[in-house]
């Protein structure tokens, strides 16, 4: 089974966007999504590629895109059916942004989340998911951010059973 899992940075407002950029800089964010997602796959939208502009290093990049495009380093997919016939066991990180997080987020396992510590100005925001993941644990807590880990729900839990609630 493909091992799905979101990462993103949100602020408290819940936007990860403005104007095609991210609306802050927190290089010690940036080391944590390079530590945790090097040596497997990242999936992201063309916009969110176009904002980064290359593919990152040590990484696999596939841009999901309603039209095929041709852009060296990266592999271009126009549905996501296509991912489940990735022959891999890297884990799939979903990178953004704020539609394919919509579309992904029903197949993933965990979530990721910087929570920055702020309320920004933006255009782009992170689908609300809190119904259907429970916080696990919070793994890193920073003057600029927190670094979340949430879990899917079990199907019971999905239905407000969760004992853990």
């Amino acid at each position: 089974m493909k091992q799905f899992k979101a990462i993103a940075a949100m602020s408290e407002n819940r936007v990860i966007g403005h104007a095609g950029k991210i609306p802050w800089h927190l290089p010690e964010d940036f080391k944590w999504f390079k530590k945790i997602t090097m040596g497997d796959i990242l999936i992201m939208g063309r916009k969110t590629y176009e904002s980064i502009g290359q593919p990152l290093p040590g990484r696999d990049t596939y841009i999901l895109s309603r039209r095929p495009l041709q852009i060296a380093g990266t592999h271009s997919l126009t549905n996501i059916e296509a991912l489940n016939h990735l022959d891999t066991d890297k884990t799939l990180w979903i990178a953004g942004g704020a539609e394919i997080y919509q579309l992904m987020l029903p197949l993933c396992q965990a979530i990721f989340l910087s929570r920055v510590h702020r309320t920004c100005q933006g255009d782009t925001f992170f689908p609300h998911f809190e119904n259907d993941f429970r916080l696990a644990e919070t793994i890193f807590t920073g003057k600029d951010f927190d670094v979340e880990h949430w879990v899917r729900r079990s199907s019971a839990c999905a239905k407000g059973d969760d004992p853990e609630n």
